[in-house]
């Protein structure tokens, strides 16, 4: 049996969007992200995640005040 690739959402919330934004992202996206996400975003770096559905989101931290998965 062959093992499906979850996905999880990066939620973003902006400084200047009272709404979350959310991507979906493979877990091994998350894997990699997730630990240094808090150093992304204290330090406003523009990042390219790769998405669930294989294309690729560029992502300027500068303007996200808090990230998190779900």
């Amino acid at each position: 049996m062959v093992a499906e690739a979850r996905e999880k959402s990066l939620v973003l919330h902006l400084a200047a969007n009272p709404n979350p934004i959310s991507i979906r992202v493979t877990d091994a996206t998350a894997d990699d992200l997730e630990p240094r996400l808090i150093q992304i975003v204290r330090n406003g770096h523009t990042q390219v995640v790769r998405t669930a559905d294989g294309k690729d989101f560029v992502v300027n931290f500068g303007h996200v005040v808090a990230a998190h998965f779900e």
